[in-house]
């Protein structure tokens, strides 16, 4: 295979409209290595690009953790915590113990600067990945926009379920698209109506929201990568007696 990561970078940096077109190189890689490198290459222009794009998923996400959980001390994990914009809307919120993880180094570098989180790890949760905490440790975990075809996918539900106390939130901000989902590659569909299922745990209502409201400008785009339809799904851990 030909490493064509430079070209790809040029891209991220040439771009004519960099923060449309970034995205949409990034969407289309699929070759996971190439991604890799992608991905750590937005780290500088992650921030902007949300900015312009006009990504709702922080506010309507902090929004819903503010419902469930009153308590400011509550232990939360951030996966996928990028360059720390969500946990700098929790700290906003008020809350005081916020942990963050994520796969890439760049962007860990990035929410270090915010100085928001207690603690920050570099982990990828997939399969047959054990992340580095115990059985129950958080109270809520959430997820903003990580799960995604040739990122996190599936595999790495079973893992934010031993990490989520009984009792406790997994709340999740994805496209709707990729909810319904039901693909080998990319299916968390599945597991979520098997944890229903099985009374492990319950769904809360699903909450619509927009995802992206910069780019509806009545231009033409890839409807996958401008997509405006995003959900927040939230699951509440059950006793199993």
């Amino acid at each position: 295979m030909v490493d064509d990561t430079n070209d790809h970078e040029y891209d991220l940096h040439q771009s004519a409209c960099p923060s449309v077109n970034r995205l949409k190189v990034i969407t289309a890689c699929r070759d996971i290595e190439t991604k890799k490198k992608l991905y750590s290459a937005w780290a500088s222009f992650y921030d902007e690009d949300m900015d312009v794009l006009g990504f709702q998923g922080y506010g309507v996400m902090g929004k819903r953790v503010t419902e469930l959980i009153t308590d400011k001390e509550a232990k939360i994990l951030d996966i996928g915590c990028g360059t720390g914009r969500f946990g700098l809307e929790l700290h906003s919120l008020g809350y005081t113990n916020i942990h963050g993880v994520d796969g890439n180094n760049n962007f860990l570098e990035k929410s270090r600067e915010r100085h928001v989180y207690t603690n920050l790890k570099q982990c990828w949760f997939g399969a047959n990945v054990i992340s580095p905490y115990e059985n129950g440790a958080f109270d809520i975990v959430v997820a903003v926009s990580t799960f995604a075809p040739l990122g996190m996918d599936h595999t790495a539900l079973p893992e934010i379920g031993r990490l989520t106390r009984t009792g406790g939130y997994f709340i999740l901000f994805i496209r709707k698209s990729r909810l319904e989902m039901e693909d080998e590659i990319f299916n968390v569909k599945s597991v979520f109506d098997e944890w229903i299922a099985s009374g492990e745990w319950e769904r809360l209502g699903d909450i619509s929201s927009v995802l992206y409201s910069g780019t509806d400008d009545g231009s033409e785009h890839d409807d996958l990568l401008v997509e405006h339809e995003g959900v927040i799904v939230t699951l509440r851990k059950q006793a199993i007696e």
